[in-house]
């Protein structure tokens, strides 16, 4: 019985890899020796924007571990210098997405990728180190913890889109407080890491890329030596304290009625056209080049 339970850990384990691999823009890597920690690498560069390939990839990648029980443990990172995760793609927002896109149903599957890492059996650490504007804070702000390096800066560009923060919001509030929600949300901060941890955005901040990578693999190692049953229940201990369905599923409704509103179209136009279809250069700084440009 034990082989053939090896044999089908390893079977699961093998198409979990193969869904990863099957491009470069997420890797996998083990941290530790049986692979139940493991680490996801963004690689979309140059600011690993959260395109069409991001968003599909991503649901693979979390379909995939919610069938195999060998994986307790999953860091996510990035190695695109500057950058954790960028916002999404705006083309998909406009009127006229890319040939073969629609942008429905990416929207509708990058929701389902926000709900999936809230409610995953896995523990999920973000391992922050760059710039995390829009849909890649969202994503990490659904994740069990968080934690940046020096050169993290945290931010949400949607209100000077005329949109909001609608797969994060309630997290962040939850977590630093509904005051300094509101200025971070309302001005569309960029927030550096130190302020980060300081306000609860984040756990905690180092002040060197190889401080923070040593305490993720060291913590998610630490966890993984501990029963996956321990572990599932006492995350769905503290998810029952989270921000509930239903309120993301009012902030989808706000969030579509802003996208129906002309202004914003013509912000997602011009966005693309001065940031040279999200650019290096304009995403360096893409909150406050939004408010320099729009306003």
């Amino acid at each position: 019985m034990a082989s053939l339970k090896a044999v089908f850990v390893c079977l699961v384990l093998a198409a979990f890899s193969g869904a990863i691999t099957a491009s470069n823009l997420l890797k996998k890597s083990c941290i530790n020796s049986d692979c139940s920690a493991v680490r996801i690498t963004i690689s979309n560069p140059p600011v690993n924007l959260w395109d069409v390939n991001v968003i599909s990839q991503l649901n693979t990648l979390l379909i995939a571990l919610k069938t195999e029980n060998n994986t307790k443990v999953v860091v996510v990172s990035s190695d695109v210098p500057g950058f954790f995760g960028s916002q999404i793609d705006l083309n998909v927002l406009g009127p006229n997405p890319p040939p073969g896109i629609n942008g429905t149903a990416v929207l509708d599957q990058y929701y389902d990728n926000l709900e999936r890492i809230l409610d995953a059996e896995v523990i999920f650490i973000a391992e922050v180190n760059g710039r995390a504007w829009g849909a890649g804070d969202e994503h990490l702000l659904r994740m069990d913890m968080r934690f940046a390096g020096p050169d993290a800066i945290f931010g949400a560009p949607e209100a000077a889109v005329g949109l909001i923060h609608v797969g994060g919001m309630q997290q962040l509030v939850r977590l630093v407080g509904p005051g300094v929600a509101a200025e971070y949300m309302l001005s569309a901060a960029q927030v550096p890491a130190k302020e980060a941890a300081r306000t609860g955005w984040v756990n905690s901040a180092y002040r060197t890329a190889e401080a923070l990578r040593e305490h993720a693999d060291s913590l998610a190692s630490r966890i993984a030596l501990f029963h996956i049953e321990v572990l599932r229940a006492t995350k769905a201990s503290i998810a029952e304290q989270a921000p509930s369905a239903q309120m993301l599923a009012r902030d989808l409704v706000r969030f579509d009625e802003l996208a129906a509103m002309p202004f914003v179209a013509k912000n997602v136009a011009r966005i693309l056209t001065l940031s040279r279809d999200q650019s290096k250069g304009w995403e360096l700084n893409n909150n406050d080049n939004i408010v320099k440009a729009l306003y």
